[in-house]
């Protein structure tokens, strides 16, 4: 949960400032206490806003998480947001969406929320750890997202907190992981009132988009701009904007961001352009829905999933082709040729040298040169030497028929 700093169960949690500066009890008087049909058994998170619970239902065993407003805050109306934040999931029905299934009123009245208790980690933890995600798992978590983005907003609500902190990723053995969008603590519902709604600025600083830095009314194009940081930063390992809160929201508002790819390497164009599109100054530049992103992203998974195989040059035909059929008669024009070269260089150096030694004297290289010609008609002789037997045998039959009429 936003502002909720989750805890490892079994381990106590230490004595954490209330906003008013007033130390948390060191006992938590509801531990043991039941709310409806579950126990509270531990306190798992804290924050600005509430206090998250370990509860369990005593017959069948089953743990939820329990979400009850901290005393303080009932004198500033935020008790009514806890009952916008169930109505508000329970409009939206989504597994993508953390589900909230009950909800109450403490003896004080202080109001709670009972919610399925998450297995696994928050997308803040697991980029602690790693620094940054490779491509194919940030694509897997912006469709994730986006796809519960989209119930939210075809149901009318706006989330308003999308950071790494309510994004949560499910883990369980044997079995690939989930996501889970969480707290919608500060979301705007349809057709209510909800606390920070009218010109007041909601939200995570480094997170929220320019619209919400100016107080103006947010929609649905605010949420992306937020998906757009933290694809940011699932890629590269760090915010597009830098600094303490007033300078990074400075520069939401009038700052370029820069391009993933200009921070890490192995970035797909198409994804580099897709970020930036979320990143736009204007709600109106940006992906017209959260269906609309997904599409997007969807061809560049596909394009991620294809095998990039280089171009095959087609093998040599001409040269098998050529050579066989001109062998039978480049033998015998080798043997002309070579014979003519080999001629012409002795002629030539014959001739150099009666230059040499005779001078004037050229007279007796013309018979050398046409000395290779006469040569030419030796091959005609085979084709001779076939046609007498083809002619003995009429001959032979006629003399055997006058010997029998003597």
């Amino acid at each position: 949960m936003a502002g909720e700093s989750m805890s490892t169960p079994g381990v106590p949690d230490p004595v954490l400032p209330s906003p008013e500066g007033s130390p948390t009890p060191a006992v938590d008087p509801l531990l043991t206490m039941r709310l409806g049909e579950f126990i509270i058994e531990e306190r798992i998170g804290a924050g600005g806003m509430g206090v998250v619970y370990r509860a369990v239902h005593p017959l069948i065993g089953k743990h939820a998480a329990i979400k009850v407003l901290r005393p303080e805050r009932m004198a500033r109306r935020e008790e009514a947001q806890l009952l916008l934040e169930a109505k508000a999931v329970n409009a939206i029905r989504h597994p993508g969406i953390l589900d909230i299934f009950n909800c109450g009123t403490l003896p004080d009245g202080r109001p709670y929320i009972v919610m399925e208790l998450l297995q696994g980690r928050t997308l803040s933890e697991v980029l602690l750890e790693k620094g940054k995600l490779d491509v194919e798992l940030t694509v897997w978590v912006l469709d994730q997202l986006l796809s519960a983005l989209g119930a939210v907003h075809r149901a009318g609500v706006v989330h308003r907190d999308v950071n790494p902190e309510n994004v949560f990723l499910r883990e369980f053995l044997d079995t690939k992981p989930t996501l889970k969008l969480v707290d919608f603590g500060i979301a705007q519902v349809p057709r209510e009132e909800s606390p920070g709604a009218n010109g007041a600025m909601t939200g995570t600083p480094e997170c929220m988009s320019p619209e919400q830095i100016r107080g103006g009314t947010v929609g649905p194009a605010a949420d992306l701009y937020s998906v757009g940081i933290l694809a940011f930063q699932m890629l590269t390992g760090a915010r597009p904007f830098q600094g303490e809160h007033m300078q990074v929201m400075f520069a939401q508002v009038e700052s370029v961001p820069p391009a993933p790819s200009t921070r890490a390497e192995g970035i797909p164009p198409a994804l580099d352009a897709l970020v930036l599109q979320l990143l736009e100054k204007k709600p109106a530049r940006r992906p017209a829905s959260a269906e609309a992103a997904r599409q997007q992203l969807s061809a560049i998974e596909a394009a991620l999933r294809t095998p990039v195989t280089p171009p095959v040059q087609a093998e040599p035909v001409v040269v098998p082709t050529v050579v066989p059929s001109a062998a039978p008669t480049s033998r015998r024009n080798k043997v002309v040729v070579g014979a003519a070269v080999l001629m012409a260089f002795g002629v030539g150096i014959v001739g150099g040298r009666v230059q040499h030694k005779a001078g004037p004297a050229q007279a007796p290289t013309a018979p050398a040169v046409k000395r290779p010609v006469v040569v030419e008609p030796a091959p005609v002789s085979p084709p001779t030497l076939v046609a007498p037997p083809a002619s003995e045998p009429p001959a032979q039959e006629p003399q055997k028929e006058d010997s029998l009429q003597e």
